[in-house]
């Protein structure tokens, strides 16, 4: 892989078939025949499948969410739980929380939440709410708002001059949370944030405040670089490339057996597992069509915002490394995935010996960084 992944860094093996149920990526919505059904308060539960750098058991998703809910960023809830359809084997599956009305409840004050789908764009189409139907999608506040505030801002950072983006962004925008939402992606490896192929994240707009904050969701390709990726670097599939929009190389083909995310559009020239050469057609977007969001892209190049985001990484990564708190979440869950049914021991050990190795590399190697040690 160009760049070199760490050891962690390998992807899920897991073949996805279809007469292997409990195999399978589900979303599992309670209401779908009753109205009003709710599970423990849930709408909707999505059964995560293998990603890069958590093996089998996405031990990186749960590792993930748990230092983000204890350096108080917004992260859904999971539990790990033993799952089984109808005559098939029993087995040891994460389940999180779908971001609905109840998560957004949890964001705290008065907003509309909104979900980033798999083909946003994040490019002026117009007036027309219809013509962003594949971009976003209102969670929330159905009825009494609507998409008009994402428009805006997508219009926006996409027609300001460099000037009145650095002057401005704090009118549409919480910065410091932006700063910190980014900071963590970086430090926790994420392929797929808000730039990443599928594009995910979430939008929140403060009614009060009138600004967005970024929402993240779907970390199980989280830890899928190298553990010496820098503040500055983009995180990239199994390791990373320069911040200059360059993406993998022509003919790219990704090893046997990892599962691409949702919504994955390749570039030219990309081969899938298999050899499948379905869904080739491009999109825009960053790293060679992978992926790309124009906020995230000129809020990192502007020198005006690189205090706020390194202080939000200095900070992040003492709560997240420095303190332990990442070894000591792998250590908790590990306990409780034990206690699942169809828990395999044989591959949870080895995932947790591979994500331990990169987070103690990762952990070593940022201690190092100038951006941490500066202050």
């Amino acid at each position: 892989m160009p760049g070199g992944a760490g050891p962690a860094g390998g992807f899920g093996q897991a073949s996805l078939k279809a007469e292997e149920p409990e195999t399978l990526p589900w979303l599992i919505r309670f209401d779908e025949f009753v109205d009003g059904r709710r599970y423990q308060g849930h709408r909707e539960l999505a059964v995560r499948v293998a990603g890069m750098g958590g093996g089998t058991t996405v031990l990186n998703e749960a590792v993930s969410l748990n230092v983000l809910a204890a350096a108080g960023l917004a992260a859904e809830r999971y539990a790990y739980a033993g799952f089984t359809v109808n005559d098939r084997p029993t087995v040891a599956r994460l389940v999180v929380e779908h971001p609905d009305e109840g998560f957004a409840d949890a964001l705290g004050g008065s907003g509309v939440l909104y979900k980033s789908l798999a083909t946003s764009q994040f490019t002026d189409q117009g007036d027309d709410p219809i013509d962003y139907a594949d971009d976003f999608k209102q969670i929330t506040k159905k009825g009494s708002q609507d998409l008009q505030p994402v428009i805006n801002l997508i219009r926006w950072v996409n027609a300001s001059s460099d000037a009145e983006f650095d002057r401005h962004l704090a009118d549409h925008v919480d910065v410091p949370a932006l700063a910190r939402y980014l900071a963590a992606q970086n430090l926790l490896l994420n392929f797929d944030d808000m730039a990443g192929p599928g594009r995910n994240y979430y939008l929140w707009y403060d009614l009060s405040t009138k600004k967005f904050t970024v929402v993240g969701w779907d970390y199980n390709l989280t830890f899928a670089g190298s553990a010496t990726q820098g503040p500055h670097d983009t995180t990239t599939m199994g390791g990373r490339f320069p911040q200059n929009g360059d993406g993998p190389p022509q003919g790219f083909q990704p090893p046997d057996g990892m599962q691409l995310p949702d919504g994955f559009q390749p570039p030219d020239g990309f081969q899938p597992p298999g050899g499948d050469d379905a869904g080739r057609q491009g999109r825009p977007g960053g790293f060679g069509g992978m992926g790309g969001n124009k906020l995230k892209e000129r809020f990192l190049a502007s020198a005006a915002f690189k205090t706020v985001y390194e202080d939000a990484y200095r900070d992040l990564y003492r709560k997240f490394y420095a303190s332990g708190t990442a070894l000591n979440s792998l250590d908790s869950i590990t306990e409780v995935l034990s206690t699942a049914a169809g828990y395999d021991e044989s591959k949870t050990t080895a995932d947790v010996e591979q994500l331990r190795t990169l987070i103690r590399q990762r952990t070593e190697h940022l201690a190092t960084d100038s951006v941490i040690t500066s202050q």
